[in-house]
């Protein structure tokens, strides 16, 4: 029989009465090489002035589609899309280029987008065995427990909490929804809507409407009662009247329509 080759990680599969005095060679290949570069290689490919790069892929010898660890350097000539052969795979994927890298299977039609000096885990489904169809897909988009992040957490899209969010600082440029608690300084640039607020700390600093939305939104239906910065002065409203006035000096002032006994 010849000697045929595994399909994902191309080890040689030795046919019976094939390579007699050689076999042990090709064996030695298979376990000490081949299986190892599977496991635990690691692999530096350079995308210097290139948009595009297609992966090797060798019958029993090594290759870069068969490492477990694809590390991408250089400058691409624009954001590059990296063609891995259509063989079930899991791969450790680090982008150390300053544009975003496409990972796609040949003849596939599902990619998956490895941001900018990010890495990320990620494997390739050649069976379809998703039902979404042939390519690449993300290995861990969720944490099942608790996840510690101890450097800077980025966020491209939309960030969704359904519990509460605590934190010492807190810089923004919009806030929306939910419970926030904070014990230093919220400062936003722009909306700042909510159902709660808590602050421990130097207080809310930010815009006016950034105020405006969140003093309003913290105490909006309590009663009918709304409060509104404008300038320097707090206004209170009820059911849609301004009632009073409160300035940056203290001075608690009753408008025309109200009669006043007293400061709160």
């Amino acid at each position: 029989m010849t000697t045929t080759y595994s399909p994902s990680l191309k080890l040689a599969l030795i046919g019976t009465g094939d390579q007699s005095g050689t076999w042990g060679q090709t064996t030695n290949t298979n376990l000490g090489t081949l299986l190892e570069q599977a496991i635990t290689g690691v692999t530096a490919i350079s995308l210097q002035g290139i948009s595009s790069y297609t992966l090797t892929n060798y019958n029993g010898t090594s290759d870069d589609a068969r490492n477990a660890v694809l590390i991408f350097t250089g400058t691409p000539s624009s954001a590059p899309t990296i063609t891995a052969p259509a063989q079930n795979k899991l791969y450790a994927i680090v982008n150390n280029t300053t544009q975003p890298l496409t990972m796609v299977a040949s003849g596939g039609a599902v990619s998956l987008v490895i941001p900018a000096l990010s890495t990320g885990q990620a494997y390739c489904d050649a069976s379809n065995v998703s039902g979404n169809g042939i390519g690449f897909y993300s290995a861990q988009t969720t944490a099942a427990g608790n996840w510690n992040v101890g450097g800077n957490l980025i966020v491209a899209g939309t960030s969704t909490h359904t519990g509460s969010t605590i934190m010492s600082t807190l810089t923004a440029t919009t806030i929306s929804a939910g419970s926030v608690t904070v014990s230093g300084v919220v400062s936003a640039s722009g909306a700042v809507i909510g159902s709660s607020f808590t602050g421990a700390g130097t207080g809310l600093t930010g815009t006016a409407a950034s105020l405006t939305a969140a003093v309003s939104q913290s105490i909006a239906n309590a009663g009918g009662w709304n409060i509104t910065p404008n300038g320097n002065k707090l206004y209170f409203n009820y059911n849609g009247t301004n009632v009073a006035s409160l300035d940056s000096s203290g001075n608690f002032i009753a408008l025309s329509n109200v009669t006043a006994y007293g400061t709160p």
